[in-house]
């Protein structure tokens, strides 16, 4: 069936995983960039018109993020049982549902409530659902097909982020929560209901490039595609693992700290009807700056998922590293025009470790047995992380009026994100050659053990 399959796409048929990659473009370009990039240019005015502290309105930022660690363990076991355009489906009604209810908040209780309600169905079931699935119909390009679903975020992120800006100048932070409510449920739904599909074998296919002898694959990445059952009850027993897990906690820290006060850094905030001046930029200006950051996290995504594919996990986990680190440093100058828009462009690259890696680093170390569950637990664990870098940077700015003290926290958590990521990468390699010699079932394209007689 491949045989004939890829000569056709070749001919101007389009391999229907391509549609998958559509439905999952338009989930992150809609439901994650509104809760994960959009938040922060509201944090600013929902501060001073609640009259609450920097540190409670991250908490309930945070709140978000916790519930999603424990949705994400749940969303990665159903994946694998349950329908996918059902699962898109209930996430895409439930934001829009939460959006509008958020436009009616007054106190910080409704705001903690709706932050869970949304950590529980939207951020978790969003990256890690458009992820899995469009890693489920790809053997070859598979770097590139998740991280061009995933660049939706930056795609809707640029779209979203002068509209959302210009409603709350004109017209306030609640009619902004109203209008993306509308454009959630029109622009995402649709397309879920109609390309979703868990595995290749709903459609009656195989994931794209089974087949191809060595000499034909596109996929030039020098890691070597796992063949062998692994699955969560061999990895959850593995130090390696678990060093893997560290460095996605620190990523997690990484971007809860940068995502949520980006726009705060460059501007100003109202604390106890006082004015803290940090960065001093006009909100239109500061917006710009966010614009330009979600524009590079398009092109940015695509580069990494290509990275992958053509140099490996360890060329991607570089890039990431050094982006991050050089991001933190610029985020210290932000009363300068150079230090937002340095770090916007640098972070625009780091921050995408937190989406596109997780899928890399588990299919290319451990194989597509019980991918699910294993990108969720990982997802999980960096949620945790993006929890504590969102208190916590909360609470320093708090204390000293300046996010500079959060900056080198977030320079430090890149460090140790780079350093546990590349030592997670031989000690796979020499789990894979364990269960090799152990003689462990080999898997079929979709993940599936080979039952041999």
């Amino acid at each position: 069936m491949t045989n004939e399959m890829q000569p056709a796409a070749k001919q101007g048929k389009i391999f229907y995983g391509w549609y998958v990659v559509a439905g999952g473009f338009m989930l992150m370009a809609t439901c994650y960039t509104i809760f994960v990039n959009c938040i922060t240019l509201f944090q600013p005015h929902i501060v001073a018109d609640l009259r609450i502290s920097m540190g409670a309105f991250n908490t309930g930022v945070s709140l978000c993020t916790l519930m999603a660690i424990f949705a994400s363990l749940a969303f990665g076991a159903l994946i694998d049982r349950v329908s996918s355009r059902l699962l898109g489906a209930f996430t895409v009604i439930t934001t829009s549902i939460v959006l509008v209810l958020f436009s009616f908040i007054s106190a910080l209780w409704m705001l903690y409530a709706l932050c869970i309600v949304a950590g529980i169905v939207v951020v978790a079931g969003t990256r890690l659902l458009a992820s899995v699935i469009v890693a489920n119909w790809f053997t070859l390009k598979r770097g590139l097909a998740v991280s061009i679903a995933l660049g939706g975020s930056g795609f809707g992120g640029v779209i979203l982020t002068p509209i959302v800006t210009n409603i709350i100048v004109s017209w306030g932070w609640r009619p902004a929560f109203m209008v993306l409510a509308v454009i959630a449920a029109v622009a995402a739904l649709p397309i879920i209901l109609m390309a979703f599909y868990n595995r290749p074998a709903d459609k009656g296919l195989e994931p794209y490039g089974v087949g191809q002898t060595e000499a034909q694959r596109e996929d030039k990445s020098p890691d070597t595609p796992v063949n062998v059952s692994i699955g969560w009850k061999v990895l959850r027993k593995n130090g390696g693992f678990w060093i893997l897990i560290i460095g996605f906690i620190a990523m997690g820290i990484v971007n809860g700290a940068v995502i949520i006060n980006f726009v705060t850094n460059a501007t100003s905030v109202v604390l106890d009807g006082t004015e803290v001046v940090t960065g001093g930029h006009s909100s239109e200006w500061a917006g710009g700056v966010w614009a330009v950051y979600l524009g590079v996290v398009i092109v940015a995504k695509i580069s990494l998922g290509a990275i992958y594919d053509r140099f490996g996990l360890k060329a991607g986990t570089l890039l990431g590293t050094v982006a991050c680190m050089i991001a933190a440093v610029a985020l210290c100058f932000p009363a300068t025009d150079f230090g937002p828009v340095v770090a916007a462009v640098a972070f625009g690259f780091g921050t995408c470790m937190g989406t596109v890696s997780p899928p890399m680093h588990a299919v290319k170390q451990y194989g597509k047995k019980d991918l699910g569950l294993v990108t969720g637990i990982i997802t999980a664990l960096e949620l945790f992380g993006a929890a504590i870098g969102a208190v916590v940077s909360g609470l320093l700015f708090d204390v000293f009026h300046t996010f500079t003290p959060a900056w080198i926290m977030v320079l430090g958590a890149s460090a140790i994100m780079g350093a546990c990521l590349l030592a997670a990468i031989p000690s796979a390699k020499r789990l894979v050659a364990k269960r090799i010699e152990e003689g462990a079932p080999l898997l079929d394209a979709e993940g599936f053990e080979i039952i041999t007689r």
